[in-house]
């Protein structure tokens, strides 16, 4: 396993980490506004509500953008550069910054659908990943 920086993990985010434990992708709500966020916060940003609740995303998204590292910002992803990270458009009305499965330094392309795949990267942690799915296995679902 890589030594990654460790996201924060609090009474906000909670629900979020132990549904990924779980192989599921929660995201928040505004119970006022409506307004779907992530990562969690305790206040939604437009309305400025602090009720919320989760949701359970289908797991697709689209691919908005990516950036390719070639250089280890933190010294435990030396050994996995190059990786990509992506920004990550989901149906639900969010978008996430997240890295390709697999860490691979592979350019996908923009407008891309993904899938959320659940990476254990340590005993107590599994990140939400998304790996590209082929354009021939989308036509055969239509």
């Amino acid at each position: 396993m890589i030594d990654i920086p460790r996201p924060p993990h609090n009474d906000i985010n909670r629900p979020h980490w132990e549904a990924a434990a779980q192989g599921k992708l929660l995201v928040q709500r505004c119970a006022n506004c409506g307004n779907t966020r992530f990562p969690a916060m305790s206040a939604c940003p437009r309305c400025h509500s602090v009720e919320s609740f989760w949701i359970e995303c289908g797991g697709r998204g689209t691919i908005e953008s990516f950036c390719i590292f070639h250089k280890a910002y933190w010294p435990g992803l030396k050994a996995a550069i190059p990786y990509t990270v992506l920004q990550v458009a989901l149906p639900e009305g969010v978008s996430m910054m997240t890295n390709l499965a697999g860490m691979s330094g592979h350019a996908p392309r923009i407008g891309a659908t993904v899938e959320a795949v659940f990476e254990r990267v340590a005993d107590d942690l599994v990140l939400v990943r998304f790996k590209e799915l082929p354009e021939e296995d989308l036509a055969h679902e239509n």
